[in-house]
């Protein structure tokens, strides 16, 4: 069995006992609930990761593009939601080929495009499933809760689709104070059951409700009006989602890197640069060894700075934890499973690349 010390550098690592402590608390805190799981896998973009998680009690996963939805049924998934409106022949095309192997939900929000995935998926002979998409105050797709009674009229009256219920993004509140997100998760809440109730009334049967996020997901818990989660980055955990006050879970994404140069016993320079890592959000963070900062990141390089530990020498292993997942495992080909520090499987990150 390889060490991840024996690895070539750089090497995204994921912790197995963290991981799986991670998706046993969501999966449990939603059954709780009474609310469905359905991670985003944005994040890991890994079917093998993917299959851990519906192991550990998801329904299935949440994806945000037709080719990560595809890289996830050709990897044994077999549920996936795709929480984006998929636009355009070639795009719709694509659905269809993830139809054939799962059971496929997209997210929809004009005429237009209902009816393209119709004729696309009657063509096909195959059944695609549609959420009504709302826009819960991110102002960012969606429409209003008066317009989903049409499409869901729309929806009735087409060949191939199926209405599976709502969808709302809040999206905006994740980064919120927690007073102010308790209560932003809650107006976008109402703004769904709003849209749950006019559709209803209409003679619309209205499954799901789907949305949530990582950052608020404990308040979409016990604020109750949701029936599926789509949080899914907290399973790997980050520093994004510790100060976006995220509890119970233990980081289960690191990062290990090489010295490549080490000319005083102050500073040192790693193999792992912001091609490696991201950085959009923040600088990740030294846990291995200890008394060690990241003071920067170039392309190719981490800036490492001494903070009362032993000096480093060219050779040596660092390891980090990245600032936010979904800014890093795209950026690699490989996530290396490992418990107690010994590489039990190499999953492929097939959704690496997956934008169309």
């Amino acid at each position: 069995m390889t060490s991840i010390w024996e690895l070539d550098t750089p090497a995204l690592l994921v912790d197995l006992d963290a991981l799986e402590h991670n998706a046993q608390l969501m999966a449990r805190r939603c059954a709780e609930a009474g609310i469905v799981w359905r991670p985003h896998v944005k994040a890991c973009k890994s079917p093998a990761m993917a299959l851990r998680l519906i192991d550990a009690g998801a329904v299935g996963v949440t994806c945000a593009k037709a080719t990560e939805a595809l890289a996830m049924a050709r990897g044994g998934v077999t549920d996936i939601l795709i929480a984006n409106e998929v636009i355009g022949e070639r795009k719709v095309a694509r659905l269809v080929e993830v139809a054939r192997l799962a059971t496929l939900c997209v997210a929809v929000d004009d005429a237009t495009n209902i009816r393209e995935i119709s004729a696309a998926a009657d063509a096909a002979g195959v059944t695609i499933d549609l959420l009504i998409d709302i826009d819960v105050n991110l102002h960012r797709c969606g429409v209003t809760p008066e317009h989903a009674p049409a499409l869901c009229a729309l929806i009735a009256d087409l060949p191939a689709l199926r209405l599976r219920g709502l969808m709302g993004y809040e999206g905006h509140v994740m980064g919120l104070p927690d007073d102010e997100k308790e209560r932003e998760t809650a107006a976008s809440a109402a703004i769904l059951d709003r849209a749950n109730g006019l559709c209803e009334a209409e003679g619309h049967e209205i499954g799901l409700r789907s949305g949530g996020g990582s950052g608020n997901y404990r308040y979409v818990l016990e604020q109750g009006v949701l029936n599926e989660l789509q949080a899914g980055g907290a399973a790997l955990m980050d520093l994004t989602y510790e100060q976006m006050g995220v509890e119970g879970h233990r980081r289960a994404l690191s990062l290990l890197c090489q010295v490549v140069s080490a000319v005083n016993a102050e500073r040192a320079a790693g193999d792992a640069g912001w091609k490696a890592t991201g950085r959009h959000t923040g600088m990740p963070t030294v846990i291995n060894p200890a008394g060690w900062r990241c003071v920067g990141l170039s392309a190719e390089h981490t800036h490492l700075s001494r903070d009362g530990g032993n000096a480093l020498q060219i050779g040596d292993r660092v390891e980090l934890v990245p600032h936010y997942s979904d800014s890093t495992v795209l950026l690699h080909r490989t996530l290396h499973a490992h418990r107690n520090g010994n590489v039990e499987e190499a999953w492929e990150i097939s959704g690496s690349g997956a934008l169309q």
